[in-house]
């Protein structure tokens, strides 16, 4: 007796689709049947697919299940041949249903389909067993054991084995009741990253121009953004979105959408490019990997080895690099270095599945953990401890939730932009957008994991301290071994080639710390003075008298070695340091006061233009006693740091001079 199957929709549905699950199994065990009972959809739309009856392209279709719960399915060629398409039907599944035929059991392309799946990192899944009309019950019964004893350890063991024929319907409600049971156990996924799509079918549609396909594999795209074709560079427009045939304003990763953009109608994109938002991703050739061998492998997966490297759409010639050891058995985990023939578009944390090219067979897959911009040679050591610190990182941390997201832009900020960085520079580092990078940095910020620098730019804490404890050893080493006293504030940065912006926040914490002193354009080791030697205060003591006492008449500076019977260099050093303590001001090379004589100048100055507007240059040597030299000095200095503004031979207050006396 035939049961009428529930549940049959056609294509143009208007519910929206919550998740895409796909089919695996075997070539002819009955996948794509299963869709059409399930959707009314006939997926092998290409005319050599229908007349072989073998799935050979991706098929999709939309799948309503009781009334108003919206799957898209993915039905994958089962053919060895097709493992390509296979691989790029995966990507982006929620889960799989996994479709054995009762006359054969499990098969060659049963156990590599599944294989796939679990490399790919796919979690959730049931088993489909068909073609129950053609065996009898025992042998329906003994294939039912035979998938149990096989599903055993995997991501699918205890899932629900559910006998169907696509014949009879016979088992059919049954199948159909634990299929919609398995997806709403499922909690629907967002992904927060900037959106990615490997390009799976590319089309002309008359009237509407160029059509791509595909299952993005992060973020959200929406009708009138801009997209970019990677590799190509080519930029375009997104006129309109569709899911299985219904216009929709927006799509999302997860979901099969075609996306019109007419700005590529004179060079259409071509399956294993990737559509994402501008500016965000670049092709390269080297990526560093963690990957896990299969079991049942008949050959290790040798070091240098020749291999084809599949992520969403793409498949790649290249070589494959172990970084431990030289050869991976079967089950076997080590860390790589794929390097590829042409450059090709993934991004840390993509799966992918490694195939030998003959035979041709799925030997190994995993996930990318770093993506390789440089040229540069690196040792395997170094690769495999950098690549060992990333595993430790995001160890048993869903990437899809708030800690998740945080990590990401907190392992760029530590391991791969150890300086500060603006939200855009770290939104295309983390692959994350604006506004989640914003509200993720907001909590890093709170915990103190992150520092904000200025308007804009943030730096992990970490990293942070390492510039702090540099430049503290710096300082230290100064004084201990050089004896330096102070330093210009140019000279200082010249030695770190830091922005401005982690200066402001260094300079700060050294002040605040007690180890430097500000005056003006100098930084005052404070740690200087405790190191200066009993002889060495007692001539700085000798050379603030001799000012002292000399007032208008001081000395030039290098009167003093001769004055005081001391050395040049250690004289020099003092005076350095009396300079920056303001103890002494040096109005110009030849011309030092101490600073009450310069105080009490100045204060005349003032005095003078307050009571009379203006101040007759060439009477200032009477005012002070003293020589033109020493007026003229006073006056120059006072005109460079904006107290005074000269006006022929007069001197009137500058604006805003308040501000800059001494």
């Amino acid at each position: 007796m035939k049961h009428q199957p529930p549940g049959l929709v056609k294509a143009g549905t208007e519910s929206d689709v919550i998740m895409m699950i796909c089919t695996a199994g075997h070539v002819d065990h009955g996948k794509t049947k299963l869709v059409k009972l399930l959707t009314g959809c006939n997926t092998d739309r290409l005319k050599s697919e229908q007349e072989r009856g073998l799935t050979i392209e991706l098929g999709f279709a939309p799948c309503l299940l009781e009334g108003d719960l919206c799957v898209g399915i993915v039905d994958v060629p089962g053919h060895e041949k097709f493992i390509k398409n296979m691989v790029a039907g995966v990507s982006g599944i929620g889960m799989t249903i996994l479709v054995v035929a009762a006359n054969d059991g499990i098969m060659p392309q049963t156990i590599e389909h599944f294989q796939i799946m679990e490399l790919l990192g796919v979690s959730h899944g049931m088993v489909a067993l068909t073609k129950i009309d053609l065996v009898s019950e025992e042998r329906i019964n003994s294939v039912t054991e035979e998938i149990r004893d096989f599903l055993k350890g995997t991501f699918m063991e205890g899932a629900p084995i559910c006998p169907v024929s696509s014949q009879t319907f016979d088992g059919y409600s049954e199948f159909y009741d634990a299929l919609v049971k398995q997806i709403k156990g499922l909690s629907r996924k967002h992904k927060s990253g900037i959106f990615r799509m490997p390009i799976a079918h590319v089309f002309t549609q008359k009237g509407f121009g160029v059509v791509t396909m595909g299952i993005p594999v992060d973020g959200t795209i929406k009708v009138g953004a801009q997209v970019e074709v990677v590799p190509g560079n080519q930029i375009g427009k997104v006129g309109a979105i569709q899911q299985f045939l219904n216009e929709t304003p927006e799509g999302e990763y997860g979901q099969c959408l075609a996306l019109n953009i007419p700005d590529f109608n004179k060079k259409p994109p071509v399956r294993g490019q990737v559509l994402c938002l501008p500016g965000y991703l670049e092709p390269v050739s080297s990526f560093h990997v963690m990957l896990r061998t299969i079991h049942g492998l008949q050959s290790p997966l040798r070091n240098a080895e020749e291999i084809k490297f599949h992520t969403g759409t793409i498949e790649e010639p290249g070589k494959i690099y172990l970084l431990e050891d030289e050869v991976l058995n079967e089950g076997e985990t080590g860390l790589a270095t794929v390097v590829l023939s042409n450059p090709v578009v993934a991004a840390a944390h993509d799966r992918f599945i490694i195939r030998r090219p003959s035979p041709a067979t799925t030997v190994a897959g995993g996930e990318v953990l770093a993506v390789s911009h440089t040229t540069k040679k690196l040792r395997k050591k170094q690769v495999a401890e950098q690549l060992n610190t990333h595993s430790a990182f995001f160890r048993d941390v869903d990437l899809m939730s708030a800690e998740g997201l945080e990590k990401k832009i907190e392992y760029y900020l530590s391991r791969e932009q150890k300086r500060d960085a603006s939200v855009e520079e770290i939104s295309k580092g983390s692959l994350l957008t604006m506004d989640v990078v914003e509200d993720c940095l907001s909590r890093l910020v709170e915990s103190k994991k992150v520092l904000t620098l200025g308007t804009n730019y943030y730096i992990h804490s970490e990293s942070y301290r390492s510039f702090l404890n540099e430049i503290e050893f710096w300082l230290q080493k100064a004084v201990s071994e050089e004896g330096v006293l102070s330093l210009t504030l140019n000279n200082l940065r010249k030695s770190f080639n830091w922005p401005v912006r982690l200066w402001k926040r260094i300079e700060k914490d050294l002040q605040d710390k007690g180890l430097v002193k500000r005056q003006g354009n100098r930084f005052v080791l404070q740690a200087s003075e405790k190191k200066l030697k009993k002889g060495d205060l007692q001539l700085m003591t000798r050379i603030q008298n001799i000012y002292k006492e000399t007032g208008f008449h001081s000395p030039r500076p290098d009167e003093l070695p001769d004055k005081l019977q001391a050395p040049k260099q250690e004289i020099d050093l003092l005076l350095e340091y009396l300079y920056n303590q303001r103890k002494l001001i040096r109005l110009s090379k030849n011309v030092v006061l101490d600073y009450d004589s310069f105080k009490k100048a100045q204060d005349t100055v003032l005095n003078i233009i307050k009571e009379k507007g203006v101040l007759d240059s060439a009477d200032f040597k009477v005012h002070i006693g003293s020589t033109r030299k020493y007026a003229l000095a006073i006056l120059d200095f006072l005109d460079s740091q904006r107290v005074t503004k000269r006006l022929g031979n007069n001197r009137r207050l500058a604006p805003g001079y308040q501000r800059n006396l001494l």
